[in-house]
Parts: structure tokens; sequence; C-alpha cells
């Protein structure tokens, strides 16, 4: 919604791609700060604060239209949106049993993938030059505190943010961690700056949410099949062979998009989305296979702060490259990443042996939201320390 009403302001690439970024910005800041703030008041008071806050921000969008406010607003609404993930992510942590964890991240996985994936198509709902759409993101977010303040009180613990250095995290694989990095910042140019593309193209705003929606089901559809396969190869196989998928359909979307075919942009957005967004839970399961159990949740916490730091700086590189050849330059620019990681990624098979079927975890869906919800990976310890959370 964002950078479709940025486009109807006249707003130039750049300045769109500042805006998109702004947020990633504020969602890394808050995922390091936000557990103090829940550890201080606790989770149904830090809920409370951030939902209020972001739906106030929301409405704010429509009566502060302007660039630098825009700017700062998508920085704050990207450090309320944190918080709110790392509540709930931290609320499921403390209580889900043991035996259980796998189970819920995998359906915490789905819930947020096909939310995300409904969501698009309410762009349809009316106008983005209008006040209405501000107002039903403001709506949900305060329907979304009814079930948190009306739980009873609790401590469950909050997950910190532990993190091992970037040096370790380079020891144990740079193929992954630099497969993080690219995934976060072709995804976050596609989520961030695909809509002005579309909208530059002449796309209608329901055919813009039905593109972003398709790579959305795309990644549901293709989850489990790629993580099954990777299961049974050697894993940076399956990392590469996707991201050279991915260089192939951006390549592809490059030429449809001049071609206007719009089912033919769904199509291969959705195939898109399967190939590329599924790649963060692959990568992060390369590390696991090369740690110890006691530093899965340090090694994958500073794996998600990579991807954050990527996608921080997709939509603002993506819009550079826009900004000078138009609204194809986005799929130019994702295929021009993914082409320089699967050139790295091949380089690096050759110079380090694969992980031994014995040694391998199973594959697990992860969400690329925070830290918080790593403990519920079914190979990482128990749960943080504190009281059962209230259901």
């Amino acid at each position: 919604m964002i950078g479709l009403r940025a486009g109807i302001e006249g707003y130039a690439e750049e300045t769109v791609g500042v805006m998109m970024s702004a947020y990633f910005v504020g969602f890394v800041l808050a995922s390091i700060h936000a557990p103090k703030v829940i550890q201080q008041v606790g989770h149904i008071r830090a809920f409370a604060a951030f939902a209020s806050a972001a739906s106030a921000f929301a409405l704010c969008f429509a009566i502060f239209v302007s660039a630098p406010a825009w700017i700062v607003l998508r920085v704050l609404q990207g450090a309320c949106y944190a918080g709110l993930i790392i509540v709930v992510e931290s609320w499921l942590n403390a209580s889900a049993e043991p035996g259980w964890r796998g189970r819920v991240l995998a359906i915490y996985s789905i819930v947020m993938y096909g939310a995300w994936a409904i969501s698009q198509p309410m762009v349809a709902l009316a106008a983005p030059s209008g006040f209405v759409l501000f107002a039903v993101v403001s709506i949900c977010l305060s329907f979304a505190l009814v079930p948190i303040t009306l739980s009873r009180a609790g401590n469950p613990g909050v997950v910190l943010a532990t993190r091992v250095g970037l040096r370790r995290l380079l020891a144990i694989s740079q193929t992954a961690l630099a497969g993080a990095f690219v995934m976060g910042a072709v995804v976050g140019a596609f989520f961030g700056m695909g809509p002005v593309a579309s909208q530059q193209l002449g796309f209608s705003d329901t055919k813009t949410g039905a593109i972003l929606s398709a790579a959305l089901i795309g990644a549901l559809v293709f989850q489990w099949p790629l993580g099954w396969l990777s299961d049974r190869m050697d894993r940076r196989f399956i990392i590469l062979g996707s991201g050279l998928s991915g260089v192939i359909l951006s390549g592809l979307l490059v030429w449809t998009l001049t071609d206007g075919n719009e089912l033919l942009v769904i199509a291969l957005c959705f195939l898109l989305g399967g190939a590329l967004m599924p790649l963060y839970s692959i990568c992060l399961a390369e590390v696991n296979d090369r740690i110890d159990e006691s530093e899965l949740i340090a090694a994958a916490s500073g794996f998600v702060l990579v991807y954050g730091v990527g996608s921080a700086v997709g939509p603002f590189a993506a819009s550079l490259v826009m900004g000078r050849i138009g609204p194809t330059g986005l799929f130019s620019f994702m295929a021009a990443a993914l082409a320089l990681f699967v050139a790295f990624g091949t380089l690096r098979i050759r110079q380090r042996q694969r992980t031994a079927t014995a040694d391998k975890q199973s594959y697990v869906a992860t969400p690329s939201t925070s830290h918080a919800a790593l403990p519920l990976h079914r190979h990482g310890p128990d749960r943080a320390e504190g009281e059962e959370a209230p259901r």
C-alpha cells in the first residue's frame, strides 16, 4: 500500500527505496532492544504498547503525506512490528511443550505466510489515494490487541537475542551466510519495490496484490518439497539450484513485463516465490548441520540479523537500478544479485566437503521473522526460563 501511494504522490524510485529499507532498519534495531522492554513491563503491556503505537502510525501515514515523515514513520513502524513479533514468538516458545516445538513452529510458519498472502489482495478494498486502507491497517492492529489483553497475566520469559560473532558464522558456512544476506536483499526488494514496478507498468491494484500474493503462496507450496530434497542431497546444491532458478525466473520476468502479459507475470512470481523464499530455512539448516546443539540459537539469531541487514539494503539498491532503467530494473537487480551469489556458492562448493548424511539435522521450516521463534526449532534447547505462558 505504501509503495502504491508513494507512486501516486510522485515520489522518485530512490525515495521509495529509502522508505522500504527504513522499515527493516527499524525492525533490526528493535529486534536487538525490544526484549529488554518486554522484560521490564511484561508481555501483555509490551504488546499493547507496540500495537497501539503501530495503529497510530498507520493513520499518521494518511495525515502527514511527505517523504521525510514517511521515512521516519517506516522506521518506527518496523520497530513496532519487531516488538509485536518477539512478544508472540516468545509466548509460543513458553507455551509449547518440548515434544511439540517443531509442530508449533511449522503451524506458526503456515499462519504467517497465509496471513501475508491473504493481506495482499486487500489493497483492492479501496483506492490507495484515500484514507480507508490506512484505517483498515489500524483496525487490524486494534483487533490484534483483543486476545492478548484479555489473557490473564503471566511471565512466560523472553528469548534474549544472544548471537555468535560474524567470524564464527563465516567459519560455519560462508555459502549459507551469503545466502541469508542475498535472500534478504532480493525478497525485501521484491515486496518493497514490486508494487512500484507494477504500478509503473500500468497493472491495476488488484493485479498488484495478486502478484505479491502469488509469490507467498508459492513459498508455502514449495517449502516442504525443497526441504525434503535438502535432507536427501547436499543442501548447497539445493541452495544454488534455487538461486539459479531465481536468476532464470527474474530474467523471464524482465521480458514478460515488457510484453504486458499479466497472467504470465503472476505465474512466474508464484514460481519465483517458491524458489527463493524457502531458501532461508534451507540455509539455516545448512548452518545447523555444522554446529553443536548448544550453539543453535546463538548462531541462528545472528543469521536472522544478517537476513535483516540484507532486507534493509535490498529495496534501496533495487530502487537505484529502477531509477536508471525503469520498472524492469527490479528484476534485473534480483537476477544480478542472485547470479553473483550462485557464482560465489559454486566456488565455495569446490573448497569444502559436503556434510555427511549421518550428521545432518532434518529440515525445519523456519519463518524469517525474529530470533524469538528459534527455540521452537526441534533441534534446539528447550524454551526460555520463566512461567508457563497464559493460553
